[in-house]
Formats: structure tokens, C-alpha cells, sequence
């Protein structure tokens, strides 16, 4: 079923949940808003491309997608605060590298693989082809919204003006929050900068546990947004395509 045949049942379900309004929207950023995995496979390849030369091209995919996806959860250590934002990244291109049987380069290669990596990504930033019309869509509801993220601010800050996304002028980093989703402090403070009560901001993210369990817990309604079909999330309330935001919320207004 696509998005718009699906908004009205959206709405229903957010109704039967006590939602019959919504004054504001709040969105995760990374894979939500900003399709960072395409970018971090773009680099990641980039930067294998000498190393990987030899291995076979399902096992690069393979080491890609695991460094793309973060298989071996270290973003979340260093989101506890157990790895710096490097030391992750570092951990990530290790396991990547021992995955197709290649030695890890040196240290001072690993800072170079780094550098050029982020390079790479950060010419790759851009939104995902439904977000400017979901955001066009609100602008014509007079809905406010803004972005909250499991990373630094001014980090993401700098993410969004390269997508070409600046018009998303609210922002809470898990650095400003003073912790990082799923804790409600994120939720709640992005709540407050929008000027809407927490039961009325709507919060649309890609991650089931941080955006949706952490969104629910804060006291805001939830969507998942499954930018990713193969994961096969079974999660009641999920959209396919943010453009049908709109008429989903005209929707519970309309009840």
C-alpha cells in the first residue's frame, strides 16, 4: 500500500491514540531527512577502491553496507560516550577491513582514510526526493518543524545547509539536548524551541527504538519512516514517503 493510500489509515490510527491535532512536526535527520547511507556507501567504495581491489565485488558490497548500516553498533558506544566521533569511524573501518580479509591501514593511515572519507561524504549530503514537498506541506499548513539528531548540532547544522535543507532553522544536537535519543530530553526540547505541546508534535524518524519508542515515551506521537523495505520493521504507524505527511495530518484535523 503506498503512502497516500495509507495516510488516512495513519490518521485513524493516531486518532484512536488520543492525537487530534497536530502543531508541529519534528524529524530525525540522518536517513530521514538526509540520505546518509547513499552518501557513506559513495564514500566508503571511494575509499576502498586501491585496498579492495582484489576482493570479490559481493563481499566490497557486503563490507559497505556493514560500514554503512554500523554493524558493529559502535556509533551507539560512542553516542554512550565509550568511543570519540573518530574512534568510531575507526572501529568501523576495522571490521570492515576484517570482514574481506584486508589489514587495516596504519594509524596515520586510518587518519588520512578518515579525512578523505569525510571529505567524500560531505560532497555527498542531499535530501531525499520527498522531503522539500513534505516540508512545501507543512509551510502551506502553517505547521511549524524542526530536526532533532543523535549528533552534534553544529555538526548537523553544517549537514543540513549542504543538502541544501536550511530552511529547517529549529535543530536540537544530542550535545545541546544533553542526551542523545532515545531519552525524552531531545524529544522535549525540540518541542519546546517549535512552541508546541509535547502530545502534539508529531515525530517522524527511521530508527523503531531511538526515534519511535524514545518519541512515545517523551509524551509525542510517532511515525517510522521505512526509508529501508529489506529491513522489514513491523511497526504500527509506518510511512513509506514523507510527501503524504500532509494530507495524513489534514486528516487528523479533519476528525
Amino acid at each position: 500500500m503506498s503512502s497516500k493510500e495509507n495516510a488516512p489509515d495513519l490518521a485513524a490510527t493516531l486518532h484512536l491514540a488520543g492525537v487530534t491535532r497536530i502543531g508541529g512536526v519534528l524529524f530525525d535527520i540522518d536517513d530521514t531527512l538526509v540520505d546518509l547511507r547513499s552518501a557513506a556507501l559513495a564514500g566508503f567504495h571511494r575509499q576502498t577502491a586501491t585496498d579492495f581491489a582484489g576482493v570479490r565485488a559481493q563481499d566490497r558490497n557486503a563490507a559497505a553496507d556493514d560500514y554503512a548500516r554500523d554493524g558493529g553498533g559502535h556509533y551507539e558506544r560512542y553516542m554512550a560516550g565509550e568511543l570519540s566521533f573518530i574512534g568510531q569511524r575507526i572501529e568501523r573501518i576495522h571490521r570492515a577491513y576484517a570482514m574481506v580479509g584486508v589489514p587495516s591501514p596504519e594509524a596515520a593511515g586510518l587518519e588520512t582514510w578518515s579525512s578523505d572519507y569525510e571529505k567524500a561524504i560531505r560532497a555527498s549530503w542531499a535530501p531525499f526526493d520527498d522531503v522539500h514537498a513534505c516540508l512545501d506541506e507543512l509551510d502551506a499548513l502553517g505547521i511549524p518543524y524542526g530536526a532533532v539528531s543523535n549528533n552534534v548540532e553544529e555538526y548537523q547544522r553544517g549537514k543540513l545547509k549542504a543538502a541544501g535543507l536550511e530552511r529547517i532553522t529549529v535543530l536540537v544536537g544530542s550535545d545541546t539536548a544533553g542526551a542523545p535519543k532515545p531519552d525524552p530530553r531531545p524529544f522535549l526540547a525540540g518541542a519546546a524551541l517549535l512552541g508546541t505541546a509535547p502530545s502534539e508534535t508529531l515525530y517522524v524518524g527511521d530508527n523503531p527504538i531511538n526515534d519511535v519508542q524514545g518519541a512515545k515515551a517523551a509524551g509525542l506521537p510517532a511515525l517510522l519512516l521505512e526509508r529501508d523495505p529489506d529491513l522489514k520493521i513491523n511497526v504500527f504507524g509506518t510511512l513509506s514517503d514523507l510527501t503524504f505527511l500532509g494530507l495524513m495530518i489534514r486528516g487528523i484535523q479533519g476528525f
